[in-house]
């Protein structure tokens, strides 16, 4: 039996592979907090980091979830131009519609580029 919450976390993860957030339900009222940015509020703010940050992802994947109530913690891998990045994304959605995301990985690749691969 699928869980709403869960199918919601993996389209997000599928819309950042593909690049195309056009269909994924995220509140007007956003927040978002990342170990690469400062807190985010509001859909125009949040869309732009994302898009930014599909712009160099290569493919994304849910590795597993826990689910409490409205709450998700979501294990996932990320392969990136700059390499393979693991994590945890919090999330937090009411009403249907993604409210919070908070992710937690090590931002050394994205911010360092590949020479912290090596």
């Amino acid at each position: 039996m699928s869980n709403p919450n869960v199918d919601l976390a993996r389209h997000f993860f599928e819309a950042l592979a593909q690049k195309d957030f056009s269909e994924l339900p995220l509140a007007a009222d956003i927040v978002m907090e990342s170990p690469i940015t400062p807190r985010l509020s509001g859909l125009d703010s949040v869309l732009e980091f994302l898009e930014g940050l599909a712009s160099v992802t290569k493919s994304a994947r849910v590795v597993d979830c826990i689910i409490e109530g409205n709450k998700l913690a979501v294990e996932f891998e990320l392969e990136t131009t700059e390499g393979r990045i693991s994590g945890f994304e919090c999330l937090e959605i009411s009403d249907g519609r993604i409210k919070k995301l908070r992710p937690y990985f090590d931002s050394r690749p994205l911010l360092w580029g590949s020479a912290s691969q090596k």
